[in-house]
């Protein structure tokens, strides 16, 4: 079997091709990067480090590479003769590949090959269908006859720690232990042959989307935008603090009550998935720079983004949101002045007031009880970020 992979960085090797050999695929890589092209082409693969391990050595073989740029069409040859074709270029980056995959799926369409199963591991939601529609809107000459006829493209949710790595002068990467590569069957090309081995297959992926959002991705920011606050720039220190630990954790089991009220989770399966987060934001070795985690507070204070979508709903429901809503009061009060967003909700915040910042950005009505609380707990962190970072505010 073979599969083509678009993005040969820290995901695309790390996560996806580590499952893609496992699952018993020669694997070709395709990527704008041409030394690592070159690299992963004198070995015939590369090599990953286990986090978890010692930073134990394994290689990844059967695999080739390909120039995104250089070799258009051994690339289109390719996907002609592939099993399969996934992606992790970043979701911006997928209209840049559509025309490529395109010109591969015309060619299959014309020697009437069998339908193809498109995964796009991207950190974006409805990522297959994003892919899918690039494809379309790449296709002006109307060449396909139907796309959903030549592929198929399921959904995914993926989550791995992965970092470069560079040893001996080889660019490689380390990883961590837990993954999490979630794929909506239904839309696979035959629902009862799943593709990759070790991937979680289900008929209802929101769930895991909002497991994902609400519990990893809403930990991680409410680490940050409370260790901004309190003076650190390593999201690490965070979490060598206990007691801000057990604050993440109380955090994140806010959001696992509305998990457990609104799907079929337990609260046992959503404790492990906690360790699980937790454990990883514990890992020695790592420095997680607070302004990166933090970037783009707009977008993170949207109302379906990782704090105010669990927020909102438990207060729907009746139950306890306190943390979740501190960590929307100090992600109003995060600022980097190299990150656009930032300077954009500090300028709305000066020019409009704080009442109007927070229906304008979060969507929280000034008449739920969650607008009072997040007012009240702005102040009071307003004064920590004083103490801590001389008034950036």
């Amino acid at each position: 079997m073979k599969a083509v992979h678009f993005g040969a960085g820290s995901i695309g090797r790390g996560f996806i091709g580590q499952l893609l050999h496992d699952s018993g695929y020669d694997i070709v890589m395709v990527d704008v990067n041409t030394a690592l092209v070159n690299q992963i082409n004198a070995h015939q693969g590369y090599d990953l480090y286990l986090i978890n391990h010692a930073y134990q050595k394994v290689t990844i073989d059967h695999v080739t590479a390909l120039s995104a740029t250089q070799d258009s069409q051994a690339l289109i040859e390719a996907i002609v003769s592939a099993d399969l074709i996934t992606t992790s270029v970043w979701a911006d980056n997928l209209a840049q590949i559509a025309p490529v995959i395109l010109k591969g799926l015309v060619q299959r369409q014309h020697l009437q090959k069998s339908r193809l199963n498109i995964l796009a591991c991207e950190n974006a939601f409805m990522n297959g269908q994003i892919l899918h529609d690039e494809i379309l809107k790449a296709d002006t000459q109307q060449e396909l006859i139907d796309l959903d006829a030549v592929a198929a493209f399921a959904n995914t949710v993926v989550d791995r720690m992965v970092l470069d790595y560079v040893t001996a002068g080889q660019h490689s990467v380390a990883i961590g232990d837990s993954f999490e590569l979630a794929i909506e069957s239904s839309q696979l090309v035959d629902p009862k042959t799943p593709p990759i081995v070790g991937a979680e297959y289900t008929q209802n992926l929101q769930k895991y989307l909002e497991r994902k959002l609400y519990i990893i991705n809403c930990g991680h920011a409410w680490a940050g935008y409370i260790g901004y606050v309190l003076g650190y720039n390593i999201i690490q220190d965070v979490f060598a603090r206990a007691d801000l630990v057990q604050q993440v954790r109380q955090t994140m089991e806010e959001s696992a009550r509305l998990l457990v009220r609104k799907y079929d989770f337990t609260a046992a399966d959503l404790d492990h998935y906690i360790d699980f987060a937790i454990d990883r934001y514990q890992t020695p070795g790592i420095k997680d720079p607070i302004a990166r985690v933090c970037r783009s507070p707009i977008r993170k204070l949207g109302p379906q983004d990782r704090l105010v979508a669990p927020a909102v709903q438990l207060e729907q429901y009746g139950l306890p949101n306190e943390l979740l809503l501190k960590g929307i009061a100090a992600a109003l009060l995060f600022f980097n002045p190299q990150d656009e967003q930032c300077v954009i909700l500090q300028k709305y915040l000066t020019d409009h007031g704080l009442p109007q910042t927070i229906e304008h950005f979060t969507a929280i009505s000034a008449a739920s009880p969650a607008f009072k609380k997040i007012m009240k707990s702005y102040d009071q962190q307003r004064q920590l970020l004083a103490q801590h970072r001389d008034g950036e505010i």
